[in-house]
Formats: C-alpha cells, sequence, structure tokens
C-alpha cells in the first residue's frame, strides 16, 4: 500500500471513530477495540490504530500502554476548563471578526440560518448541530488567522459530545431560542459593533452553560 492510501484509509478511520465519539455513540469511557473496530468500519488495523492515536493527541481518546483505548470523559473541571476558553477565545473572535468579517461571509452565515426552522420542527440534532458549528467557526475564519482557526476547530472537537447533550434535550421552543440568539451574533456583526457582537456571544455561551448544569444535575 502506497503513503497515499494508507493516509486516505487512517483519515477515513479517523472520522468515522470521531464522529461515533463526538455523537456519543460511542459514550464516554467505551473501551475502543482495534478488532472490533476494524470490522465495524471495514478498515484495517493499521488505520485505525494510527487514528486511535491523533484522537488520542487531541483529547478525545485515552491510550493506557498494554491495557488498551477508552472514550475520554468529560469531567467537570474539564467541562469549567473548555468553559473559559470557549469564552475567551469567542469573544475575541467576535470583536475582532465585527471590523473584518465580509458580506459574503455574513450572507453564508445567514444563509446556514434559513436553514434551522424546518431542522427544529424536525428535531434533527445532527443537522443543528453541523449548522451551530459552521456558524462558530465563520466567526472564527472572519480574523483570517490560521492559528486562531486551528486551535477554536480542536476545541469545539473536544466540546461537540456537551453540544450533543445540550441539544438532544432541548424542546421546540429552547431549539429557538439557540436559533434567535445566534441571530443576534450575526445582527450585531452585520452592524459592524464589536462591543455588541462579544455581549451576544457570552449570552449564547452562557444559555448553553445554564443547559450544561441542568442536563449533568448541577446548580
Amino acid at each position: 500500500m502506497s503513503p497515499k492510501q494508507n493516509k486516505s484509509l487512517r483519515e477515513k478511520a479517523y472520522e468515522r471513530i470521531k464522529e461515533a465519539i463526538v455523537s456519543l455513540r460511542f459514550e464516554m469511557g467505551k473501551s475502543l477495540n482495534e478488532k472490533d473496530l476494524s470490522s465495524e468500519f471495514r478498515l484495517g488495523r493499521t488505520p485505525i490504530r494510527e487514528a486511535l492515536q491523533q484522537l488520542a493527541n487531541e483529547g478525545l481518546v485515552v491510550i493506557v500502554p498494554r491495557k488498551g483505548a477508552y472514550v475520554s470523559i468529560v469531567s467537570f473541571a474539564d467541562f469549567q476548563k473548555l468553559l473559559d476558553t470557549r469564552i475567551m477565545l469567542e469573544t475575541h473572535c467576535a470583536r475582532r471578526a465585527s471590523t473584518r468579517i465580509t458580506g459574503e461571509t455574513l450572507g453564508g452565515l445567514r444563509d446556514l440560518m434559513s436553514g434551522m426552522e424546518p431542522l427544529i420542527v424536525a428535531r434533527n440534532i445532527d443537522a443543528l448541530l453541523s449548522i451551530d458549528r459552521q456558524i462558530h467557526m465563520a466567526v472564527v475564519r472572519g480574523l483570517d488567522n490560521e492559528y486562531i482557526e486551528q486551535i477554536a476547530s480542536q476545541l469545539y472537537d473536544r466540546v461537540a459530545r456537551l453540544w450533543y447533550l445540550s441539544f438532544k434535550n432541548l424542546d421546540e421552543s429552547e431549539l429557538r431560542a439557540r436559533l434567535l440568539s445566534h441571530q443576534l451574533i450575526i445582527d450585531a456583526l452585520d452592524r459592524r459593533d464589536p462591543d455588541t457582537a462579544e455581549k451576544a456571544v457570552k449570552n449564547h455561551i452562557e444559555m448553553f452553560v445554564e443547559r450544561m448544569y441542568k442536563t449533568l444535575g448541577t446548580t
């Protein structure tokens, strides 16, 4: 097998395992057996092993020497750290993006928003989460800084499972409230208003935090 083919299989294994983790199909703490994964995804054990190592580097998998691998667990302490990082990163990005974001990007964000209502009615959580992430990443890309973009992407991979936990328990009115909170962010960016954009992002994150506290049973 050529190095190019091996890379392609590794990327395929990586994407499939990661999707199973972030969607909670593979629950936190689940043991990840290379043989079982190879059979499930119909891929060789080498790309599976390499994908698990990459996911371990990103914090989604834990590899214990001579014992195997398992899906990492997000503790309450981890949640607090992720929250602090999100607030620091996203409020900064919102302020900077409000003066740099292009009309084309804003138009793309509004197009994404326009497709959310039927997904809310259908409770298509996977599609809603995909749009949610696209909106957040579009704001980050408004800075045109590939280093911040890489950090944000890795952060969202780590927090994706919490997003999923949060979204799957929301009723229709709560999902629409999420929709409105995104709209307020986009409107602030459109007005080129850094203070309002920062506040809208912070309120959006606080809404997520409140829901997670309810989900985790923490007051």
